[in-house]
């Protein structure tokens, strides 16, 4: 870890930084989300800074079923992953450390989408590509999604309106289904939907054994399946934005089908496809 300063007069700080993956040592995650969210954010009260935002994710409630969920919803503890676990951790205490010197506040993205994408939707576009991709039961479950510009709209709205020491999901609020999204994408790749689809127990029996096959020989890069992955896909994941709509003005302006082939014209350009 190298030593960080904040430039002299700054008086918002947005921390959006942390590990983020379904595999490597609960250490890491840790130290990424926890240790470094401390430090900085006790850096800042000794500079003087008078807002501190947190990015924390909803991913904080667990990936075990989830409809119409607001804040005060379903926790499922503890939550899958390392990276949900720490940053639960990080995010309690952001919130405790809220005070009249430092007002402290928290988001809650759900999965992040848009134009440039590279980690999560990038990923899902080149398996689409080589007809990899597949669902779970039909793809019958919702997911949360959110797009980039809804997202920095969330934030600023939250640094300026939120109650200090309070959180707030920041999702888009449409109901979509894995079938939905994976259809409409496709379709804007100019290929046909993936029709592979797995029951949830054998897909998750799948994660288990090669989770298990990895750690073994130790190795380092994660497999294609993993548990936080199939629990993510093969349960309800639909979370709503009610209390940032009414206390924070938040309103999402992107529709997702909007959303999704701004993103893929994007994904082709970069990809040199027609």
């Amino acid at each position: 870890m190298k030593p960080y300063d904040i430039p002299e007069g700054v008086t918002d700080v947005i921390h959006a930084a942390g590990r983020v993956s379904d595999w490597g040592p609960y250490q890491k995650f840790y130290e990424a989300n926890v240790v470094m969210t401390e430090d900085l954010m006790k850096k800042a009260k000794e500079v003087g800074v008078k807002k501190f935002l947190f990015i924390s994710t909803i991913d904080i409630h667990g990936l075990l079923g989830h409809i119409d969920e607001t804040e005060d919803g379903v926790y499922y503890s503890p939550p899958t992953g390392f990276y949900a676990q720490t940053k639960k951790i990080a995010e309690k205490m952001v919130r405790e450390f809220n005070s009249e010197e430092m007002k402290t506040v928290c988001i809650r993205p759900c999965t992040v989408y848009g134009p440039g994408d590279t980690t999560v939707q990038g990923p899902i576009m080149d398996a689409i590509l080589k007809n990899q991709m597949g669902v779970i039961s039909g793809g019958k479950f919702l997911t949360s999604r959110v797009y980039v510009t809804d997202l920095v709209q969330g934030l600023c709205r939250a640094l300026e309106f939120g109650t200090g020491g309070d959180a707030y999901n920041i999702v888009s609020g449409e109901k979509i289904r894995w079938k939905e999204w994976v259809e409409a994408i496709s379709k804007e790749l100019g290929v046909k939907t993936p029709k592979l689809s797995s029951p949830y127990w054998v897909a998750y029996l799948g994660a288990c054994i090669l989770e298990g096959i990895y750690k073994l020989f130790r190795i380092k890069n994660g497999p294609i399946l993993t548990r936080m992955r199939i629990q993510h896909a093969g349960h309800d994941f639909y979370f709503l934005p009610t209390k940032a709509k009414k206390e924070l003005g938040f309103e999402p302006k992107m529709p997702w089908q909007e959303g999704v082939k701004v993103m893929v014209k994007e994904y082709k350009e970069r990809k040199g496809l027609k």
